[in-house]
């Protein structure tokens, strides 16, 4: 699968998929060829590339109260990957339902059991279910949204080119290291030794978004009359969901509006240093040789010299037309406030439109009447936005 460079994100469009097995696949593995590629991640790249990919209906997950819930896949550079797709059960508008795009944190590092759950496309989870009436991505759709939430490569069903079992985060002592709920920490590497669940991992995590969508572009098999409003497609990203988001509407002006919530905006430097000594819940003090060894491990195994400056959307806001509403816990303990702070009032620099809520408290995981004041916010900024 190649993908030209051509000077401008260009979308084309080879279909749609949707999928219902929970445990297999419903083809063949895609060939050892096909795996190969290696993709460019500096945001420059991801903005001239080509993106070609489709989706394919695989079944229905269920009927709830106020929205259908199907499962579908895609292909991105060569990795099946799948993705929950919720659906209103209100009247279709003339054009189509609007459509979001759910981009979820950082479920695999954290080796963390609840937000595994939470993000989950295994709807038949029973954590899953419990959880899933206070999630954005049932809420938008009983508003009247068709929304997607693709599990990035390595995450829930979808491929990686690296390998799960066998591969953990190691402390400083050689030792399996450990997240606060005593459990190990999965590191998940590809054959050249690329690690995918490290501070590299969101470039590659917005390319997977970046083939959703124009996989949305042909839907090959659509659930019946289902119709998709893509002059008003809306982005949502949480957490390391929010950095995707950002480098997302960096690269193309597909978006219409997007919500960040709890932003991983900042530097790589800045990540880095942050969980290597001051975020109570993940400081390892290993956090600014990881990046260093991915940084001189990416260079060695794909040639050239990355650039961090690069990778960072902060640094292209000239890039970005979408308006953006912003939303932070101002004492979040598991991603800075200032950092999505800081990315609000560049854009302001830049004339882009945005709208920044300070919440209080330290949540990482907005709850209660923060998550009911977040999700109206953002329902109202999307529809204020729409064509």
């Amino acid at each position: 699968m190649e993908y030209p460079a051509l000077g401008q994100t260009r979308i084309a469009f080879v279909g749609l998929l949707l999928v219902f097995t929970v445990v297999a696949w419903a083809d063949e593995p895609l060939s050892g060829d096909a795996r190969e590629s290696r993709a460019a991640i500096t945001i420059p790249e991801l903005s001239e590339r080509d993106y070609v990919s489709s989706l394919r209906l695989i079944g229905e997950l269920g009927q709830f109260e106020g929205y259908r819930s199907y499962a579908v896949e895609y292909d991105s550079d060569g990795l099946r990957l799948r993705a929950v797709l919720n659906t209103p059960v209100s009247e279709m508008p003339e054009k189509g339902y609007p459509v979001i795009v759910m981009n979820h944190g950082n479920a695999l590092a954290a080796g963390n059991d609840f937000f595994r759950d939470y993000y989950s496309t295994d709807q038949e989870s029973q954590d899953y279910t419990k959880l899933i009436r206070s999630n954005p991505l049932t809420r938008f759709a009983r508003e009247g949204f068709a929304v997607f939430q693709p599990d990035y490569r390595g995450h829930g069903y979808s491929e990686t080119h690296g390998k799960h079992d066998g591969y953990w985060q190691l402390d400083r002592h050689g030792e399996r290291a450990l997240n606060r709920f005593g459990k190990p920490v999965p590191r998940v590497m590809d054959d050249d030794g690329l690690r995918f669940n490290g501070f590299l991992y969101s470039a590659y995590y917005t390319i997977d978004v970046l083939n959703l969508l124009a996989a949305m572009q042909v839907f090959e098999n659509p659930p019946p009359n289902l119709r998709l409003d893509l002059d008003n497609l809306f982005m949502w990203g949480r957490s390391l969901g929010g950095d995707v988001t950002a480098r997302v509407i960096a690269c193309t002006d597909m978006v219409r509006a997007a919500s960040l919530w709890v932003p991983a905006t900042t530097s790589l430097w800045d990540q880095a240093h942050h969980y290597h000594f001051d975020s109570p819940h993940y400081a390892d003090g290993l956090a600014m040789e990881t990046l260093l060894v991915e940084l001189q491990t990416h260079n060695e195994v794909i040639g050239g010299e990355l650039v961090t400056r690069d990778l960072v959307p902060n640094n292209f806001l000239d890039q970005v037309s979408a308006p953006v509403i912003v939303q932070v816990s101002m004492e979040d303990e598991g991603v800075r406030s200032a950092w999505g702070i800081q990315y609000h009032y560049e854009l302001l620099e830049y004339g882009v439109e945005s709208e920044l809520r300070i919440y209080p408290g330290k949540d990482h995981v907005f709850r209660g009447d923060t998550l009911e004041q977040a999700i109206q916010a953002d329902l109202a900024f999307f529809r204020a936005h729409m064509r």
